[in-house]
């Protein structure tokens, strides 16, 4: 600590990372919780509004985490295990809804399987009410099946083939060496990513707002609550018990993680391959990662067909008119770039501060810190949304702008990816390297940024990317945030959607993801053909 006061610039930044921690991140969540007061909350509990939507929530996260997590480790089993083909192609219609407002799904599936859905009615002829908890269950498996086949995909690609290879040695067949090796080794992990996987989904605002009907869970109770009635306390309560949902989801999920053991990963790991699965497999894996595939390539592709159309699925006629909602709203879409794009250099610059003050520097608090900086991963959009809305939204932060305000809550709101990626670069990165530094006369501020950041290129990128992504298709943190001159692109989504213009709503929406798909294939170029950008990670809505 002594030689920390030495250096003005490394306790300055201790003082600016604390200061906006406690501004940004404590102190409007802490808004959320003691706005509606003891009497309020007395009052609320006792109401009982809450008891149904809670149950609904917990119901829907139970089936959507079932199905997903099923669904997501078929698809990352043949990809890491399989020896199928196409598998360039299955990775990268995965990677489509983690560049989309996962809501999108909600639209399309209405469009689909909906009362005159292109399907349902145009081949089948029914009319089926996909409003409720079956079209929910339907679009909440979709939605989030990626997100989870992205996590179980890592955890698999973690476990070493040489144990695998052993048991096969030994005589064990294919089945008995997947239920009592492979399945044991990546138990852990697979219950962390079922977790987060879980707390994406009970989160979830935009699907259950668009196809939940009057299937009421949290999200959309506080929603509801604050447009209906303008219960700003009512909101916050309801998304206060949202946040000790997510809050125990998280903490489970980081007890295991914590309980994991790597013994098994060594330099050697990668030269020996997996052991071969049966053909009858790979062929079985392929054909359920071409359904899946199917099914996400018609949510996306009834979106452009529905953008090039006069009326989907009445009036096919092409016509390029929808996309003039883009012009009429590309202010909008301006801002999502702006705000995203600022978020994105911030965050990422910001979470490789903060890696470096907790992982390197020994000062008191610094726990706490680690503990503050990943907290936003574990709460819900809209519980942070209201917390910004209930902190800023007062006279004396007028002279603070909208866009900015949105802005800071992209950045803190994504923190947690960037900093976890920046803490894992740093452990793989020998002390002696930076002390080196310190010890010819250099400044921690100044081997930070000489010597480590170029090191820690692939970690900011990382952070960057996913804040990007995030903030460019979150529809939960700006609902409360926005003005008609700061609105945002899932905002005029959403409202297109709500006034049934699917034709200017699926064009937008293309916009936003060839967007995405633009900038990603920019950062990619300039940084991930020198093997610095590792891509981009699962994130919340």
């Amino acid at each position: 600590m002594r030689k920390a006061l030495r250096e003005p610039s490394l306790v300055l930044a201790l003082l600016i990372v604390a200061i906006l921690l406690l501004a940004f991140v404590i102190y409007p969540q802490v808004r959320v919780v003691v706005l509606p007061g003891f009497e309020g909350y007395v009052e609320f509990l006792a109401g009982r509004s809450w008891v149904r939507p809670l149950i609904n929530s917990l119901q829907i996260t139970v089936l959507g985490t079932t199905t997903a997590t099923l669904l997501g480790f078929i698809y990352a089993y043949s990809m890491v295990y399989s020896q199928m083909r196409w598998k360039p192609f299955f990775r990268l219609v995965g990677l489509l809804p983690l560049m989309s407002p996962p809501f999108v799904v909600a639209a399309s599936y209405i469009l689909l399987f909906g009362p005159r859905g292109i399907i349902s009615y145009h081949i089948f002829g029914q009319s089926p009410n996909v409003l409720g908890l079956g079209g929910l269950w339907g679009v909440q498996t979709i939605a989030f099946f990626p997100f989870a086949y992205q996590l179980i995909a890592d955890v698999l690609s973690r476990s070493d083939p040489r144990l695998e290879q052993a048991a096969h040695n030994l005589g064990a067949g294919h089945w008995q060496v997947f239920r009592t090796v492979t399945l044991p080794l990546v138990r852990p992990g697979l219950l962390s990513a079922t977790l987060m996987t879980a707390i994406y989904i009970v989160e979830d605002f935009g699907n259950p707002a668009l196809i939940g009907g009057r299937y009421t869970v949290l999200s959309t109770q506080a929603y509801g609550l604050i447009t209906g009635f303008g219960d700003l306390p009512g909101a916050a309560a309801v998304s206060t018990i949202l946040l000790l949902i997510a809050l125990v989801l998280y903490l489970i999920r980081l007890r295991l993680e914590g309980r994991r053991s790597y013994v098994t990963v060594t330099g050697r790991t990668g030269s020996i391959p997996r052991p071969p699965v049966p053909k009858i497999v790979s062929r079985l894996c392929f054909v359920a990662c071409l359904v899946l595939a199917i099914l996400i390539l018609l949510v996306y592709g009834v979106l452009i067909v529905s953008a090039l159309v006069v009326s989907f699925p009445n009036n096919m006629n092409f016509t390029l008119e929808n996309f003039a909602y883009v012009g009429a709203h590309a202010t909008s879409l301006r801002n999502t770039l702006v705000y995203a794009g600022a978020a994105a250099i911030f965050s990422g610059l910001l979470a490789v501060l903060m890696g470096y003050l907790v992982q390197r520097r020994n000062w008191p608090g610094r726990r706490v810190v680690d503990f503050i900086a990943i907290m936003p991963a574990a709460v819900p959009g809209i519980f942070f949304g209201i917390g910004y809305a209930a902190a800023f939204n007062q006279p004396a932060f007028d002279w603070l702008d909208r866009g900015a305000l949105i802005t800071i809550s992209f950045i803190f709101w994504n923190i947690p990816i960037g900093y976890q990626a920046t803490m894992g670069g740093l452990q793989q990165i020998d002390r002696s390297i930076d002390e080196a530094a310190t010890s010819l006369g250099a400044s921690s501020m100044r081997s930070l940024r000489d010597i480590l950041f170029p090191m820690l290129n692939s970690a900011f990128l990382t952070g960057a990317v996913t804040t990007f992504v995030r903030a460019v298709t979150t529809l939960s943190v700006v609902i409360f945030l926005f003005t008609p001159r700061t609105t945002t692109a899932t905002i005029t989504i959403f409202q297109l959607v709500n006034d049934f213009n699917w034709g200017g709503a699926t064009a937008f929406t293309v916009a936003v993801i060839g967007m995405a798909i633009l900038v990603l294939a920019l950062v990619w170029f300039i940084s991930g053909r020198r093997g610095g950008f590792r891509g981009i990670q699962p994130g919340g809505v």
